[in-house]
């Protein structure tokens, strides 16, 4: 997925929920609209303008959720197989 394609919603930088949780609920939401593909880190970074461990943070979430898998130097994909009912 291109940065172009991924939808950037403002973050609520005040307010209750955290900002890794907020990110998580927007990729989680691309996901099950049927996203195969996410930005990297830093790109994800750079367009929330957060830190990229929150980022990491984020990703970490959605990674126990069973959602995407992550590898060290292969990158975060969606997982497939993933139940959008």
């Amino acid at each position: 997925m291109s940065t172009e394609a991924f939808r950037w919603a403002p973050l609520r930088r005040t307010g209750r929920v955290a900002l890794y949780r907020q990110i998580a609920d927007q990729l989680r939401a691309a996901i099950l609209r049927g996203e195969d593909r996410l930005p990297t880190e830093r790109e994800l970074a750079r367009g929330f303008a957060v830190a990229r461990v929150t980022v990491r943070a984020a990703l970490d979430l959605l990674a126990a959720d069973a959602l995407i898998s992550r590898r060290r130097r292969h990158g975060t994909r969606v997982r497939e197989g993933i139940d959008l009912a």
